[in-house]
Parts: structure tokens; C-alpha cells; sequence
């Protein structure tokens, strides 16, 4: 303080005249900000109805519960948004964690490359609700995503990586985990390429037997027997799915189809264009072309999806998703009484 006085006094000393000028150069400067400041006000009053719409917006409710609260952002609800205490706090208090398992892959031209993404984070986002109701502390790892596409790969959109790196990340993820105290983990996939699942197969068997944690994947009967399991297996966990009214297709619908963009429509309507999906013409393949599917799908579907996706229908694709991820607590809670 003592040296700013000094600097102030000696400027004063040193330049008079300039302070003299100063003090009439200021109602100068004072009048033309007193301008800026009228003509800023007249602004604001000229904008104030959309400001008072604004004002009278509702905010979302502080209790929001649905299922498809914080958007399409893949972290809300995982422990990507938690501090590092209170994960640490999680692992203390004996949590569980849901592994959520994808890719980013093309579905259709009607909706984005993240779907089996959001699919997997949703399943696990209902799932922990539902385990947490029933007093099991579960916490959601986050979305795993860099998997195998085999069969999409030649769309544009669709990333997929080697089988020994899709191995090597699973692994270091599970290690990690382990080494904060989380010996508990169930896997979610939502991505049905048959390498891609093998892989999370070995990768869970290995982190079983190297790590010494409790690893599993949990699979619906359906899923069981299309992989040529037993479903007995001690890295399994089979759950049932509700029960459904529709007789058996003739045509395939299981990649964009019907199915895949009703769940999007009733769950992440921003990421489907419903109004395209219903111009689009079902594929109608059966079985016997899935093979030349597999080996050549920007052939055999040129558009990316295989099914009808005009036939999806939100509200029923909601509910039996929901229902179905209920299904999916009951096994979990039934592997951890058991063990």
C-alpha cells in the first residue's frame, strides 16, 4: 500500500496538466455511457416477451424418474458422474456393478450409429433402479462400446476392432474395478455379432480364473441356446423373458427392424426418425439368407437394417422392455442369494 501511494503521488506531481484534462475529458466519457446505457435498455425492453416466455417456462421436475431422464447422455446414472469417494464408499458398502457391453454400429437410415450403445446403458440404467428398490447397492460401469462388428463394417459409422484388443480392454476394465474393492459384476451386451459375444465370453472366463472376481454375463434363454450353451455354466446368468403374444414371423427383424426402433421411439425419440422409418420397406429375409447376410450386408441390405422397421410400436416395445429388464433382476438377485 505504501508504495501505490507513493507511485500515485508522484504522477500527480509530475503531470498536472494531464489531470486536469482528464477531469474534463470524464463528463465527456460520462455522457456518452450514460447514451450506451439508455440505448441498452431500450434492447432489453424491446426483447422482454421473449424473455417473459422464457420466465414463465416450467422447470423439468426436480424428482424426474423416467426412464429416459438426463437425454441421451450414456453416463447419466453411472458412476462416470459419481465423485471418487463416493465410489470408493460404493465398493466399502458391498456394491455390484453393471458392466454395459456395445458397439457403435449403423441402424438403418432412420436411426443413429449409437443404438445398441443406449441399448446397453438403458438396460443397465433400469436394471440398477430395480436392484436398488430392492436394497442391493449397484453402481453402472461405464458403457463399454468398442467391440466387434463382423458382419456391419462396411457401412460408414460402424467402428470395430480386433478380437485380442476388444480382450485386452475388457480385461484392464474388469482389473480396474477389481482393484477398487468391486468383486461383484454382471455384463449387459446389447450387440448380437457372434465374435463380438465369444469374446465376452473368454474375456469373463479369464477375468474369473486370473482376477478371482465374481464375473458374469447375463443371457435370456433365447440367447443361451443361440450360442450353443448349457446355460449351467458358472460365468452365466440366465434370466426369462416375458412372455409374448405375436406367433412366429417368417421374416427376420433383428437388426433396425421393428423391434430395435420401437424401443428407441418409446426410450430416445431424438435419436429416430420415426417419419422416415415408416416409408421403409420391410426386408422380408428368412433364415436361409442370413448367411449371405453375414458375408455381404451392404449387398443383401443395402439400407442397414434387416426387418420392418414401419412396424415398430413404441408403447409395446416400452413395456416389454421393462418387463424384461425386471427378469433380468430376478436372476441377478438369485445368483447373489445363492451365493
Amino acid at each position: 500500500m505504501r508504495r501505490k501511494a507513493m507511485k500515485s503521488t508522484t504522477r500527480k506531481k509530475r503531470f498536472p496538466l494531464y489531470f486536469n484534462e482528464g477531469r474534463s475529458r470524464s463528463s465527456s466519457l460520462r455522457t456518452q455511457f450514460l447514451l450506451l446505457l439508455s440505448v441498452c435498455v431500450m434492447l432489453v425492453l424491446l426483447m422482454s416477451p421473449s424473455l417473459k416466455s422464457t420466465e414463465n417456462q416450467e422447470d423439468p421436475p426436480a424428482n424426474e424418474t423416467s426412464a429416459a431422464s438426463g437425454g441421451s447422455s450414456i453416463f447419466h446414472e453411472t458412476m462416470v458422474d459419481m465423485a471418487w469417494p463416493e465410489v470408493e464408499e460404493a465398493a466399502n458398502q458391498g456394491a455390484i456393478i453393471l458392466l454395459p457391453t456395445a458397439v457403435i454400429e449403423e441402424h438403418g437410415p432412420h436411426m443413429s450409429c449409437g443404438i445398441d450403445t443406449y441399448g446397453a446403458y438403458l438396460t443397465c440404467k433400469l436394471v440398477r433402479r430395480e436392484l436398488e428398490s430392492r436394497g442391493i447397492k449397484t453402481l453402472i460401469a461405464p458403457p463399454f462400446y468398442w467391440g466387434i462388428n463382423g458382419t456391419t463394417h462396411v457401412f460408414p459409422g460402424t467402428f470395430t476392432v480386433r478380437k485380442e484388443t476388444m480382450k485386452a480392454l475388457l480385461h484392464d476394465i474388469l482389473s480396474s474395478l477389481k482393484s477398487w474393492g468391486f468383486t461383484d459384476i454382471f455384463n449387459m451386451n446389447f450387440h448380437g455379432d457372434g465374435q463380438h459375444c465369444v469374446t465376452i465370453f473368454e474375456s469373463i472366463i479369464d477375468a474369473r480364473n486370473t482376477l478371482g472376481i465374481n464375473a458374469y454375463c447375463v443371457l435370456s434363454e433365447e440367447e443361451i441356446i443361440r450360442y450353443g450353451l448349457a446355460g449351467n455354466e458358472p460365468f452365466i446368468v440366465t434370466h426369462k423373458s416375458p412372455p409374448s403374444d405375436e406367433a412366429p414371423q417368417e421374416y427376420l427383424d433383428i437388426h433396425a427392424g421393428a423391434g430395435e426402433t420401437g424401443i428407441v421411439a418409446a426410450f430416445f425419440p431424438d435419436q429416430v426418425d420415426t417419419d422416415l422409418a415408416k416409408t421403409l420397406e420391410p426386408t422380408r429375409l428368412t433364415y436361409s439368407d442370413v448367411v449371405n447376410w453375414l458375408t455381404d450386408a451392404r449387398r443383401v441390405t443395402p439400407l442397414g437394417y434387416l426387418g420392418d422397421p414401419a412396424g415398430f410400436d413404441a408403447e409395446a416395445a416400452k413395456e416389454y422392455f421393462q418387463a424384461d429388464c425386471k427378469m433380468i433382476v430376478d436372476s441377478i438377485e438369485d445368483r447373489l442369494i445363492a451365493k
